[in-house]
């Protein structure tokens, strides 16, 4: 599953990064500090309530500097690479090359953990060296078993 996805959003990707640089796992994710009332009827509490422990760490810690979402309509990329960890926008033309919004060295990330379902997507938080976290969500479990290979379970 990680080349299909790798391929989908290759050219996206790409050009962000740096000469020998090897791309290893990318995912689309929400992270959940981001995520707002959607639908006809939105229930405000319902998001809130997903948002609770979105983002963990003081003010100058790594999940602080981690960017809330994107805008509608593009594709919020974690990106693994040999070197480093970032967040791209990417989209809605997933041919031209994406916006990085946040990037960490690899020493940085600690690792990824899966959470449990509270809603339609899966979530899972990535934790820092600096003891701060993110919290994120994913349409697939097996997104989250890939970037825990890569980073660290």
């Amino acid at each position: 599953m990680t080349e299909k996805t790798i391929n989908r959003y290759r050219q996206a990707v790409e050009p962000l990064l740096g000469p020998g640089e090897a791309l290893l796992d990318v995912a689309k994710v929400v992270p959940v500090a981001g995520v707002g009332a959607l639908g006809a009827d939105p229930v405000p509490f319902g998001s809130a309530l997903a948002r609770i422990g979105a983002v963990a760490g003081g003010g100058g810690s790594t999940a602080a500097a981690f960017p809330a979402g994107t805008a509608l309509g593009k594709a919020g990329l974690l990106t693994v690479t040999d070197r480093r960890v970032a967040f791209v926008e990417a989209g809605p033309d997933l041919r031209k090359p994406g916006r990085l919004l946040w990037a960490a060295p690899r020493a940085r990330v600690a690792r990824a953990e899966r959470r449990p379902r509270t809603q339609a997507m899966a979530r899972f938080r990535l934790h820092f060296a600096d003891g701060s976290s993110v919290a994120m969500m994913t349409m697939r479990r097996r997104t989250i078993e890939s970037l825990a290979v890569h980073l660290g379970r």
